[in-house]
């Protein structure tokens, strides 16, 4: 339960044990994107704010108090967030939860302390919590998560101490993988590069049952893009597209990440500095024909590829039509990718 249990975040450990070490005030804001660990982080907080014996580096894990933490029983410890199937949090449940409750002592440690996901309160739910977060009883903690600050009431943002999760390493994922025995897997680098430093990107994809077949498919239509004519791309290309129109954008960030690899790969890079490692032989045959081309620089015809898969994925978050995304796309990149 201590503070070395979670990987990676130096910075905020460091300061969660200062916090430890004093009175640490009553309300933190744990920053971070969905998957980076925040309700994790403040669980191992909370842990330590409860326990009868704390010290810089956490929770004891062996106390009374811990033992309900581990158990998931603290009477101290409260949560709110989003019921399944619901999208926000109810103000009533807020008024319920947290301001009619907050004046009552705790009952086996020196603190309460709550956990509340502010991403499932609308405005009207943060004013609601705001009462209470104002003058709160000395021995109340809030721990607060979100994943962007410009959403919370600039008045709730004031009275917290921030605690912005930063992006994992490559590394640091992996030996999060590792810990749910989920690196053995032969794409486990490519998660861990792929998910751009989110770990619950990495963990849910390594997971899945769905993923690797999409990304084989996906680096095969890479391959069509040179190799076939534009009648013929604009049948089983667009056909693979609709056919996975549910996880278009999934295939649009594999798409990504290959055309990053093939800037790396023309640029003299080393391959394992790839997203996708383990097509370094493929990318690094493109790549080479790419840069030897002497028509057009290889630059400008990947940056240009990338901007098509940036618009695509934008006219998708703004639902326009597929039929024009997806041949806009394929026409796109077959023009910039042409390389056999």
């Amino acid at each position: 339960m201590t503070f070395a249990s979670i990987i990676g975040q130096q910075d905020i450990k460091h300061r969660l044990g200062h916090a430890l070490s004093g009175n640490p005030g009553h309300a933190f804001l744990f920053l971070g994107a969905r998957g980076t660990g925040r309700s994790h982080i403040a669980w191992r907080f909370a842990a330590a704010l409860l326990c009868q014996q704390p010290d810089k580096n956490g929770a004891c894990g062996q106390c009374r108090s811990c033992r309900y933490m581990q158990q998931g029983v603290h009477p101290d410890y409260r949560v709110l967030r989003a019921r399944e199937k619901e999208k926000l949090i109810p103000v009533e449940l807020v008024r319920r939860s947290v301001s009619a409750d907050v004046y009552l002592r705790s009952q086996i440690s020196q603190r309460k302390v709550y956990l509340i996901a502010l991403d499932d309160l609308n405005e009207q739910g943060q004013n609601a919590l705001l009462k209470s977060l104002e003058e709160p009883p000395p021995f109340v903690v809030f721990l607060l998560t979100a994943s962007a600050a410009d959403r919370l009431l600039p008045t709730l943002l004031s009275r917290a101490v921030v605690m912005q999760i930063g992006r994992y390493t490559p590394a640091e994922i992996m030996e999060i993988l590792h810990e749910r025995q989920l690196d053995k897997q032969e794409s486990a680098a490519f998660f861990s590069r792929f998910s751009h430093g989110v770990p619950g990107v990495a963990i849910e994809l390594a997971e899945s049952d769905w993923f690797h077949e999409l990304r084989t498919d996906t680096f095969r239509f890479f391959e069509q893009l040179s190799r076939e004519s534009r009648a013929s791309l604009l049948t089983t290309g667009f056909a693979f597209l609709d056919q996975n129109r549910p996880v278009l954008d999934d295939i649009l960030q594999i798409l990504g990440s290959m055309i990053r690899d093939l800037m790396m790969l023309a640029g003299r890079f080393t391959a394992s500095q790839l997203i996708n490692e383990d097509y370094a032989d493929l990318l690094r045959k493109a790549a080479d024909q790419l840069s030897n081309n002497k028509e057009r620089d290889w630059r400008e015809r990947l940056s240009t590829a990338y901007q098509a898969i940036i618009s695509a994925r934008r006219a998708l978050s703004l639902n326009g039509s597929f039929e024009v995304l997806a041949c806009n796309l394929i026409l796109a990149l077959r023009k910039e990718l042409i390389y056999a």
